[in-house]
């Protein structure tokens, strides 16, 4: 069992089901997004070109191209590891040797296993959002992309990097968050 942090006082949780539960929702969002993102591509897959435009310069116009079968399947590896990578990170932390992780208040947090299995389920739920927030980012630029390819025009690159700065913003708020959760919930115990 390990225990949660809660207005300073300890409560027993199950530490199995508590990283479940903090995944759980961005989880099946992100499939959710995946799988109308795969839609979306089954739908328009016969009005796409054989070569598709893959990479946008200066003023979105198309300066690279790629069959459109590899395209995709890059696409699906890339990123949908990248997306698996980051909602994977959390678990991977529990499995690494404790002088490789940097945490707030890293003494406190990796004592003691029970410990050390809250602080990465604190870490999980974080990381699950921005797993959830990638998925958007690359749904919306997989959309625009497909967009370019069937109408023959340049990419939106002004509607993209707006979208890139939000995500950049909304990920250090979740970033900034977490850390200052840890050294909150570390203070509080102390």
């Amino acid at each position: 069992m390990a225990t949660l942090c809660t207005g300073g006082n300890l409560q027993e949780r199950s530490s199995r089901t508590e990283g479940w539960s903090a995944i759980r929702g961005p989880l099946w969002i992100t499939l959710g997004i995946t799988f109308a993102l795969v839609l979306r591509v089954a739908s328009v897959w016969s009005d796409l070109p054989e070569t598709m435009a893959s990479h946008f310069g200066a003023g979105g116009r198309p300066n690279d191209y790629m069959s459109k079968v590899p395209f995709f399947w890059f696409l699906a590896v890339s990123a949908g590891g990248s997306i698996a990578l980051v909602f994977a990170a959390a678990g991977m932390l529990k499995r690494l040797p404790t002088r490789w992780i940097s945490i707030p208040n890293r003494d406190y947090w990796l004592a003691t296993e029970e410990r050390r299995e809250l602080a990465m389920n604190r870490i999980a739920g974080p990381m699950a959002w921005i797993g959830l927030l990638t998925a958007a980012l690359l749904a919306v630029a997989v959309e625009l992309t497909i967009r370019a390819n069937l109408e023959r025009t340049n990419f939106a690159n002004d509607a993209f990097i707006v979208l890139m700065v939000g995500y950049l913003l909304l990920v250090a708020a979740i970033t900034i968050w977490m850390i200052r959760d840890l050294a909150r919930l570390a203070q509080r115990e102390r």
